[in-house]
């Protein structure tokens, strides 16, 4: 680990890149892709690969390596790409777009003394990452999270969501230049109009004189958070309105973040398997429920919710009763959701309950109809709905095209 860490410093030294660094509680890897896809239109950029945001996974995505998971013969691969990289090789690149996860107290301190962005995006603070020996609540994550702001020089800039109630706290606190994005009226990229349907989501912006709208290929209205910070990143760098409103035209989610991907029986799978927290379980159920079609809702374990993980998946439960016609969970914390369901009134025939993936798929497999919609959203650890995902595509042969954690290396890890 220190060897890479040694050898990504002499690659960042070497390149003299240009950073732009991206946390918050939820979205990183699509606000981070949605930076790279107006960026790369003008400069050289490059993007930490897959989801590379740890302490143990930010050397790899500098120096371009993947994990070796566990295999000694993939960690020699490794570090002599590292050693290449470092000193001689690797793609020319003027910019680097890198996510800055952060799991508990102190992490982000030990990512900022491998890398200092220039520009640094918060995107939410979120009720994330709560198990025992992460963060005690919302205060805690967003003093941790700060410090990538508080970490910029003074000719760095923030941009930062304006309608967050934990990061609006920074306005005229921060010695740098800020950039504040959302429908707040005060907000210097300010959402004018929006509206969302299955082909995708169309909005209106204004940023000082100019004002700009698009239609971009995501499901929700909520991923209007993903493209904002894009845009106002690339103004810093340059790019009109316009010119960056139009970049995001060809924008594609990363592999299971509320994805469609064509089902078995001529269905539709909104594949958001990626992972799962609260408030997006709820925005994803809200996508669903405006399916004129059967809505099936397959919902599994949010993992590290600490002691509230069993009253937020009740929530859940209460919350998706009137909104699905059927409902499949997965996972032992996810049978609360399946409870709290039958609760509020739906019948035990419109719920089942699975312990794993393969299961949930082989009674699906057996009561899809056509013209189904299907949403898939759960967290990784134990439960990895991914698998189910594949069972039921149309074209189960683009898996490693089209869904997350794909690969022998994964097919090993529960």
């Amino acid at each position: 680990m220190r060897l890479l860490v040694g050898l990504a410093r002499i690659r960042l030294k070497r390149l003299r890149l240009f950073i732009v660094g991206v946390t918050g509680s939820v979205g990183k890897t699509s606000t981070k892709d949605a930076i790279f896809t107006i960026l790369k239109q003008r400069y050289q950029t490059f993007k930490s690969n897959k989801s590379y945001n740890t302490e143990f996974g930010l050397p790899l995505a500098i120096l371009e390596q993947d994990s070796g998971f566990s295999s000694p013969t993939k960690w020699l691969k490794t570090i002599f790409g590292a050693l290449w990289k470092a000193f001689i090789g690797g793609r020319h690149m003027q910019m680097l777009v890198i996510e800055m996860g952060v799991d508990k107290p102190g992490d982000m301190d030990e990512l900022l003394k491998l890398i200092h962005p220039q520009v640094g995006v918060m995107t939410n603070i979120k009720p994330v990452h709560l198990a025992e020996d992460q963060f005690k609540d919302l205060d805690d994550i967003f003093n941790e999270k700060k410090k990538l702001v508080e970490s910029l020089p003074e000719k760095g800039i923030a941009v930062l969501n304006a309608d967050d109630g934990h990061i609006v706290a920074l306005k005229d606190q921060l010695p740098c230049r800020t950039l504040w994005y959302g429908w707040a009226e005060w907000a210097d990229v300010r959402v004018v109009q929006a509206q969302h349907s299955m082909e995708g989501l169309s909005f209106v912006l204004q940023y000082k004189d100019q004002v700009a709208s698009a239609t971009v290929p995501v499901l929700g209205s909520f991923q209007i958070y993903v493209l904002l910070p894009a845009i106002a990143v690339s103004l810093t760098q340059g790019f009109t309105l316009e010119e960056a409103v139009s970049a995001l035209r060809e924008y594609k989610l990363p592999a299971g973040r509320m994805n469609p991907i064509p089902g078995i029986k001529e269905s539709l799978i909104i594949d958001s398997s990626y992972n799962a927290s609260p408030e997006a379980v709820i925005q994803a159920i809200d996508i669903l429920s405006e399916s004129p079609a059967r809505k099936i809702a397959v919902l599994g374990n949010m993992n590290e919710l600490g002691k509230v993980a069993e009253k937020k998946h009740r929530e859940i439960g209460k919350y998706v009763a009137d909104k699905a016609d059927m409902l499949v969970t997965v996972g032992d914390f996810a049978k609360f959701i399946q409870e709290e369901a039958r609760t509020n009134g739906f019948l035990e025939s419109q719920s089942n309950h699975f312990n794993d993936a393969k299961e949930a798929a082989d009674f699906l497999k057996k009561i899809v109809q056509k013209h189904d919609t299907i949403l898939v959203k759960g967290s990784q650890n134990r439960v990895r709905l991914e698998r189910l995902v594949k069972q039921l595509m149309q074209e189960p042969e683009r898996a490693d095209e089209l869904l997350a954690r794909q690969g022998r290396e994964w097919d090993r890890i529960q």
